[in-house]
Parts: structure tokens; sequence; C-alpha cells
């Protein structure tokens, strides 16, 4: 998630050397970022490790290399360095390919007739071959093409379709193992489907100024019941929430909101961790870079940045690459048994 507030760090004397770029670079951080608490991180021990690197002849890919090596330390999968010739992320978004496996190649196995997509891809839903009685919906992500203001998102309202579809299960695994995120108010659209009562799930403050404890007044974020129960379009049976560490972002708001539901059972592995809304800057020399300006916590003030969202002991599951590689869903198959648990 993106906030669009790109700025170009002119001023009255741009300096657009080496020193120059890496110092703007740690001075926005250090006045900025909102996470250096949390994470427990010395921003100035970091500058005091990184500047020495910095020489007025190096080059542009050797300059990046530094920054990009800064920025790291933050371990934040919304910081990123971007130039015309090399993109850094500072988190585990982008290497976690191999880290608790999914394929919805695999999953499809599981389903009558392969099941059905929906919503422009973005939903695939059906029913087991083994038990025909457990509803099955994954959500590819929270939002698909162009996210400006003329982007329309209706496919979000398939959800609806598919729910009624799922009318005569007993109960559903809802996977979102996968989802990297995208608009809160689908995640708001989507989540208000599955919601038996009205919750306040998470508290966000934003970074509001220069100083470590300038944060604005929190904002709490509600699920709320959305959607008819009597024509079928709400689901409040019995849910198993699958999640892994490619869940990111609006994925992992829309875990927090179903942890929020009695009937919601979170499973599979633990959430990226990575939570705030970003802030996009566009440097002198034209690189970009990101920063997470928000503190998101739940209802008891903890903030799962950089950990992630970590089902109950009992229901961690992990999928290896060779059990994906053979046709085997570990922590679906975990999810069904469960279903059938419930029923």
């Amino acid at each position: 998630m993106l906030l669009s507030a790109c700025q170009v760090f002119l001023g009255h004397d741009p300096d657009g050397s080496p020193r120059g770029i890496f110092d703007r670079i740690w001075t926005d951080f250090d006045e900025t970022y909102a996470l250096m608490d949390v994470k427990g991180i010395n921003w100035d021990e970091v500058y005091r490790v990184f500047s020495p690197r910095i020489t007025s002849g190096m080059g542009e890919q050797a300059l990046f290399d530094v920054c990009a090596d800064m920025l790291k330390t933050l371990h934040d999968s919304h910081v990123y360095l971007a130039s015309s010739f090399e993109y850094a992320n500072s988190g585990s978004m982008y290497d976690t390919a191999h880290t608790d496996s999914f394929s919805l190649e695999v999953v499809k196995h599981y389903l009558r007739n392969g099941g059905t997509a929906a919503g422009n891809g973005m939903f695939w839903h059906g029913t087991f071959e083994t038990n025909s009685r457990i509803g099955y919906i994954s959500i590819a992500g929270f939002a698909q093409g162009s996210v400006g203001i003329a982007q329309s998102q209706d496919w979000a309202k398939s959800i609806d379709g598919i729910i009624r579809s799922l009318a005569d299960t007993d109960s559903l695994v809802l996977d979102i193992r996968g989802n990297r995120g995208g608009l809160i108010s689908n995640v708001d659209y989507i989540s208000g489907r599955f919601a038996a009562s009205q919750k306040e799930y998470a508290e966000i403050r934003t970074k509001d100024g220069p100083g470590s404890v300038d944060f604005s007044d929190p904002m709490t974020h509600r699920i709320k019941p959305a959607g008819d129960i009597s024509a079928s379009s709400r689901y409040t049976r019995p849910i198993v929430l699958l999640t892994n560490k490619q869940t990111i972002s609006g994925g992992e708001w829309f875990t927090l909101a179903l942890r929020s539901q009695s009937h919601v059972i979170h499973a599979g592995g633990p959430t990226n961790g990575a939570f705030s809304l970003s802030l996009e800057r566009t440097l002198i020399n034209g690189w970009r870079y990101s920063m997470s300006v928000q503190k998101v916590t739940d209802m008891n003030g903890i903030c799962y940045e950089g950990i992630g969202i970590v089902p109950e002991a009992e229901h961690i599951r992990v999928n290896t690459d060779a059990e994906i590689t053979a046709g085997i869903d570990t922590q679906l198959e975990y999810a069904i048994s469960l279903c059938e648990q419930t029923r």
C-alpha cells in the first residue's frame, strides 16, 4: 500500500553528489520513518557504519549498493530503493518464494473439477473432492491493476456471488497465502462478508514530525459485518484462515480483522510483517525510495512489523518445496481436517 505523496528533494541548493544523496536518504528516514523503536534500530549507529563507505568519486552502482545496504538494515518489505539500473527491497517481499511454499496449481487438484476463477482471476473457489461440504476461497490480493482514483476495483464485488455459491457448505477454508496486499477499501469490503460482529482490530499512528515521538493521535480500524445473511452473501459458519510468509501488507490487515471473529481459526504459517502505508520519495538524481510512515498495532498494543502474525502454536503448519513439488499441500490438508472437526 503506497501513499501517493511523491516529493523531489530540491531545496535551495540541491546536492546530487554521492554524499548529498546518501545524507538525504539517511536524514529523511531519521525524521520520517515510523518504526525505528519497534525494530530496535539505532539509526545514528547505522550512519556511523555506512557513511565511511561514501567517497566523492564513487560511481552510481557503488553508491546504490551502499544506500541499499543501509536500508536493508530495516528489514522492511515496504522499503525499497529503485534506480534506472537496479531495484532493492529492504525486506523479504521478493525473496520468500521458497519459504513456506504455496502453489495454487497444487490446490486445484484438491478441488472438485479444479474449482472456478472469479473476479478477473483474483478469486479461486469451489469445494473439495474429499468433502463437498467444505468450501474453499483463495484471494490472490486486494488490488488489481492501477490503484489511481479512476481505476475501478469492481472485481471485489464478485465475493458476494462466490459466497452464495457455497451456501450448502458447513465450513470454509479461506486461503490468503501468497496475498501481497492492496487497497484497504477492498480489505474492508471483503472481510465484512466473513464477519459475524463488528470489532475494533487495529490502531494506526502516523509519523507527523521529525522527532522520534512525533506521531498523530491513534485511529481505530474496525471490521463490520456486510452482505446479507438471508441472501447467503455473508459467511459466518466456521472458517479456517490460511496464511504464510508471502501474506503481506493488506493480507495482514485482513488477517488481523478475521482473527477478531470467534468463528475463525488462523492456521498455516506466520505472515510477513509489513503493515504500514508507504511514502514514496524521488531524489534529485531520479532514484526513488519508499518508507513506512505508520505504526500499526492490534487492540492490545502489539505491533507485528518485522515479525508477522503467528497462528497459535497448535495450528502452525509449514509446506516444504519437496511437498509442493510432489503435489502435497500440508497446510491445506490440516485446514480441511480442522473444518471436518467443526461439523
